[in-house]
């Protein structure tokens, strides 16, 4: 019901402008002019023109527009919501943030003339901008100014729900029905759901009832958001008490939903026998179960270990003519994994693919996902070779867990060929991805094929890292090739990338094993001088070989020659001494 009030026309005295250029003839009086200039743009304007105060090309009318003539021109342009509407969102932020009482003014317009997404959508702006603000008491105020619509409270309550400000939209909702006004039942609804979503099951029955003491009507989605409150909160119990006062006192007869939503509360209070029984009456009253009732059971089987139960409620669905989605593939996949079933897992899956499902990501996903747990890694390549061929997306993260997994199981040439369908089907494959390959090739000693991969991807843009130079180098010197480890450094300088530690350590390594300890001090030195890393690691390696294969007194030159650029003994250092010289008998020194 529409409350007509007096209009904007009758009402502006009642608001104050300055006094001051009021005592001023109107043509002589800025503000006066300027409201008057544009109430009339608004009033010519359609609603897709541009606004009415460009703050461009028409800066120099800035100073004369203030809040109060803001209001004043709203409230001269209430038959045009529209350009009112686009009037206000022009204002500059930076100059004028629009009030409460303009945003009010708008939003009942708006609704008054049925334009209710375009109010909804204010209403949201106007949360944002005033979080504080008592918008119900702005809302009220406004309307003695002007013709408004009820439904202005719905959805302002709507909008605090969109932004999940449930107490308020609750505080909000209670104090419309204090003054005496009627909510309608999709307002109810909007409150209900996500009481029962944030486990509120007090407040949503609370709801319920005073929605009831006001002679509300619930409808079909109303009874079944109760009943998936009744389900959700363990009291499946109560459930057919409550169906019956309904189907009595109100005439409701349970739908799909209804039905669907007691058959979930069943299966997840393990109640498989009551959630059958329901499922068979279903028919009986007129409704067949759909692809949603059959999951949650096939589902709740699966969870049960009834596998063999699951499979034949699935071959029933498929008789019945229901298509099954990629949903209740994954279930029974899940549940055959779940229980070491290994050959139901591939056979499901490759049943999946050969249906044309439309394979969503996360099904796409768990299925790799499920095959690498197993170790059916060249089963599920079969499979990626499959869903590609039929044209069905897999995912980056698919790509990446396979590609990991065969990295782990040392298939280096596997992982490179998947990498491969990864750019065909326009993926980039990140440094990550490319590292991993590139140490597997190392540690299968492939280093040939190391730096081919390396090579494509620093073609695609790719820049090696510290990693990717810490693995080659690692793989030459443990290959005998550290000489070619060593001139790798000075690709590193190129890309400004500074060794650490580990890289040292590694050659230093290398050096040993090829016995050239020369060497191997000489690259101790390097790092020092010309990067500051100091390889205490190195240095230990290096010394335990002297003390145990050379004269002591050369193990004593090493350790003053490398005290002297900054190395300090360890307590690993002095043990290795103290190995030699006791080898060595020469305790006495």
């Amino acid at each position: 019901m529409r409350s007509l009030l007096p209009k904007a026309a009758q009402s502006t005295s009642l608001l104050l402008l300055s006094p001051l250029p009021s005592l001023l003839p109107p043509s002589l009086n800025p503000s006066l002019s300027l409201i008057s200039l544009l109430s009339a743009r608004l009033r010519s304007l359609s609603p897709s023109s541009s606004p009415p105060l460009n703050p461009l090309t028409e800066r120099h009318l800035l100073p004369y527009l203030s809040p109060a003539s803001i209001t004043r021109v709203l409230l001269l342009s209430l038959s045009h919501p529209l350009p009112s509407l686009s009037f206000l969102l022009s204002l500059p932020s930076s100059s004028f943030t629009p009030t409460p009482l303009h945003f009010s003014i708008v939003s009942l317009s708006l609704s008054f003339s049925n334009h209710f997404s375009q109010s909804l959508k204010l209403f949201s702006l106007f949360l944002t901008t005033h979080r504080d603000a008592d918008y119900l008491s702005s809302l009220l105020s406004a309307s003695r100014f002007c013709n408004w619509d009820p439904s202005v409270f719905s959805l302002l309550i709507k909008a605090l729900v969109r932004q999940n400000r449930l107490d308020d939209a609750l505080d909000t909702c209670r104090r419309v029905i204090g003054l005496g006004w009627s909510l309608d039942v999709n307002t109810f609804n909007c409150l209900l759901n996500p009481l029962v979503k944030s486990g509120s099951f007090e407040k949503c029955w609370d709801l319920y009832y005073q929605m009831r003491e006001i002679a509300v009507s619930p409808n079909y989605y109303t009874y079944n958001i109760l009943i998936h409150a009744l389900c959700k909160s363990g009291d499946v119990a109560k459930v057919e008490s409550f169906l019956e006062d309904i189907e009595n006192e109100d005439g409701f007869l349970p739908d799909l939903v209804t039905y669907n939503t007691i058959l979930d509360g069943f299966c997840k209070k393990r109640r498989l026998n009551d959630a059958f029984h329901l499922f068979d009456i279903m028919p009986i009253r007129g409704i067949e179960p759909d692809l949603v009732s059959y999951t949650i059971l096939i589902d709740a089987l699966c969870k049960d270990e009834r596998l063999e139960d699951a499979h034949k409620l699935f071959v029933k669905m498929k008789n019945v003519g229901i298509k099954p989605d990629g949903f209740v593939y994954r279930v029974l996949i899940n549940g055959y994994y779940e229980n070491g079933r290994v050959r139901e897992v591939k056979l499901m899956s490759e049943e999946m693919v050969a249906s044309d499902l439309l394979v969503d990501d996360s099904t796409c996903e768990f299925v790799v996902e499920s095959y690498v747990k197993i170790g059916k890694l060249i089963s599920c390549l079969n499979l990626v070779a499959l869903l590609r061929k039929k044209e069905i997306f897999i995912s980056y993260n698919s790509y990446f867990g396979l590609i990991e997994a065969l990295c782990m199981e040392k298939r280096p040439n596997a992982a490179k060929g998947l990498l491969e369908w990864m750019v065909n089907d326009k993926y980039n494959p990140n440094l990550e991805v490319y590292n991993l390959i590139i140490n597997t090739f190392c540690e299968s000693n492939c280093i040939k094929d190391a730096f081919q991969l390396m090579a494509e991807m620093e073609n695609r843009g790719i820049t090696p890292s510290l990693d990717t130079w810490r693995i080659l180098i690692g793989c030459l010197c443990k290959l005998g090739k550290s000489t070619e480890g060593e001139l790798l450094l000075q690709e590193l300088i190129k890309y400004k990338i500074k060794p650490d530690c580990d890289i040292c350590t590694k050659l230093v390594k290398g050096f040993i094993e090829e016995k050239d300890l020369n060497k191997a001090e000489s690259i101790l030195r390097h790092f020092v001088e010309q990067f500051g890393v100091y390889d205490n690691l190195g240095f230990n390696k290096l010394m335990k070989v002297y003390c145990e294969e050379r004269e002591m007194s050369e193990a004593l030159e090493l350790q003053d020659r490398m005290m002297q650029i900054g190395f300090v003994a360890s307590g690993e250092t002095c043990r290795f001494i103290i190995y030699g010289l006791c080898k060595n008998g020469e305790q006495s020194l």
